[in-house]
């Protein structure tokens, strides 16, 4: 039996949308305006994180020694990745010749753009037009989404794979016979995500199971090929799985020894265990509180057997995310896309306007402005009494600055509000409710794609300081960090730095005549600064991030 689908859209009837033409520049126009606000912070943000500048040192690795595999940094191979991620950066860099804060995260403002444009397909997909156009403003909206579009890391590229597998294994589920095209497009995508992230992009597979079982149940499995399907992935992957394992360091790789891999995420005997999913979570405000709006449509709507295996490749992918012992906000961002089209599958439905479901939402709404005057009041308390103090930032924490940009902040979150709360009020629709609040958040992350880089910036002058202290590194001189040298001084300063763990080691060179330079924590430096050579001098000192640095080399 095919998977049927609903006619939910009856709610939000939406005349506008009725023409073809009309909804592809409805859709283009939101791509568009998503692309610019996603763009803003290129090139003005630091890439202060380990692992953004360790993408980009690949990145540069291959656009200037040509694609070859495995790619070190710091002398060592780096396994725990596939490459297709970093040759993208250095793709989009070949035309200016080099990578840098431009360049490096314009795969991923890509990969954004097609999730969205993925989200919209599965929403139109299951429902309608409707729907699709609602679960891609709540997506596009999420903070955590609009964060990690420029960000220089695969999270979001992964996210694309993931969100248009699921239309595509959607799509093969609508017919007893799948088509080709689509099975094609499945198993692409699967590839691709492997080639993106590697083992952790297995849990797409369980994830998959889930929703076909949920859907068709155990014979829905044959017609989707799932043994020709993954033997030809598994052929895909040999370019680059053949030289990571003939690599003579490929014990120690995420993507080439499952131990490895497995000790990273669920070894709970040397790691803390982080509290699963919460920083995803509120990452994804404010529709996570949507999400409980969520549960009470399930429990009374009959259009939501559409749904299921949506649900349950939700379930199972953030379960199976849970189990990980280090948790992070990105983990959570592939199922991003399925959450906002829960969302939107809520309140664009055929029980959408239900007084219950109304009056639950309202009561969202009003908990979000009475949060928001909250907010606005204490800060305001705050600058009055002069306890405002700077504070080291995240990317999510420094997002918004109300001591700043507050009062306009304020202005656009509440006017959105209660726009929202009119449209429940007034009309009794939930939809409409939702792209007020959507449209509230665009407008604030316009705002902040101007000003938080800026902040972010100022947290960690990393290019500044590169800047300053390049004029006196000679070129085949070493440079030697210790305790925690961030790979994003190799990258700005263009300079290799061995990192050394061991303190006797720097007591040791410390003792001798300068000769290379050191990299050290203002700390370290004091602590041994009296038993140090008398050729050793400061270069240059800078704060970055939550620590103080200071670069030595021989005195003048």
């Amino acid at each position: 039996m095919a998977l049927s689908v609903p006619a939910t859209d009856r709610a939000e009837p939406g005349d506008f949308l009725r023409s073809p033409a009309r909804l592809r520049w409805l859709v283009a126009a939101l791509l568009a305006v998503a692309a610019v606000i996603y763009a803003i912070p290129l090139g003005e943000r630091v890439l202060w994180s380990q692992d953004e500048a360790r993408v980009a040192l690949l990145a540069r690795d291959t656009l200037r020694h040509g694609v070859h595999l495995p790619v070190k940094v710091r002398d060592r191979a780096y396994l725990n990745k596939p490459p297709l991620f970093f040759w993208s950066v250095a793709l989009v860099s070949w035309p200016a010749g080099y990578v840098s804060e431009h360049t490096a995260p314009i795969p991923s403002v890509i990969a954004a753009l097609a999730a969205l444009a993925g989200v919209f397909a599965l929403g139109r997909l299951l429902a309608g037009p409707v729907t699709g156009l609602v679960a891609l403003v709540v997506l596009a909206t999420s903070p955590g989404f609009f964060l990690h579009s420029h960000q220089v890391l695969p999270d979001m590229t992964l996210t694309a794979w993931f969100t248009w597998m699921l239309y595509f294994l959607l799509a093969s589920l609508r017919d007893d016979m799948p088509r080709r095209a689509h099975l094609i497009g499945l198993y692409g995508c699967i590839a691709g995500a492997l080639w993106i992230k590697g083992v952790p992009a297995l849990l797409v597979l369980p994830a998959g199971a889930a929703a076909v079982l949920s859907a068709r149940g155990r014979k829905g499995f044959a017609p989707l090929r799932p043994v020709l399907g993954l033997g030809v992935v598994a052929i895909t992957m040999l370019p680059w799985t053949i030289p990571y394992f003939l690599s003579p360091e490929q014990g120690s790789g995420q993507s080439t020894s499952a131990s490895t891999a497995l000790l990273w995420y669920f070894d709970r005997v040397h790691r803390v265990s982080s509290i699963p999913l919460t920083g995803g979570l509120v990452a994804f405000l404010p529709w996570t509180l949507w999400l409980m709006l969520v549960a009470m449509w399930w429990r009374r709507a009959p259009e939501r057997v559409v749904y299921r295996p949506v649900l349950a490749w939700t379930v199972v992918a953030a379960a199976l995310i849970a189990l990980a012992v280090q948790q992070r906000a990105r983990y959570l961002l592939p199922l991003y896309p399925a959450m906002a089209l829960l969302v939107a599958a809520a309140v664009t439905g055929a029980t959408a306007r239900a007084r219950a479901l109304v009056r639950f939402a309202m009561g969202l709404v009003v908990a979000l402005i009475a949060l928001t005057l909250y907010q606005g009041l204490a800060q305001g308390v705050k600058l009055a009494l002069g306890r405002h103090h700077g504070r080291p930032a995240t990317p999510l924490s420094g997002l918004l600055d109300l001591s700043r940009e507050g009062p306009l902040i304020m202005l656009l979150i509440l006017a959105a509000l209660v726009l929202a709360l009119r449209a429940l009020w007034a009309r009794r629709s939930p939809a409409t409710a939702v792209v007020w609040i959507a449209a509230g958040l665009g407008a604030v992350l316009f705002v902040e794609a101007w000003l938080y880089p800026g902040r972010w910036s100022e947290q960690a002058p990393i290019g500044a300081f590169a800047a300053a202290a390049r004029p006196h590194l000679k070129r085949d001189a070493a440079i030697i960090g210790h305790p925690d040298a961030n790979l994003a001084f190799d990258f700005y300063l263009d300079h290799p730095v061995r990192e050394l763990k061991e303190i006797e080691e720097v007591r040791s060179k410390l003792g001798q005549p300068a000769n290379d330079y050191l990299l050290l924590r203002q700390s370290v430096w004091q602590q041994h600064k009296p038993h140090a050579h008398e050729s050793w001098c400061p270069i240059l000192e800078a704060g970055i991030g939550q620590r103080a640095f200071v670069l030595l080399g021989a005195c003048p």
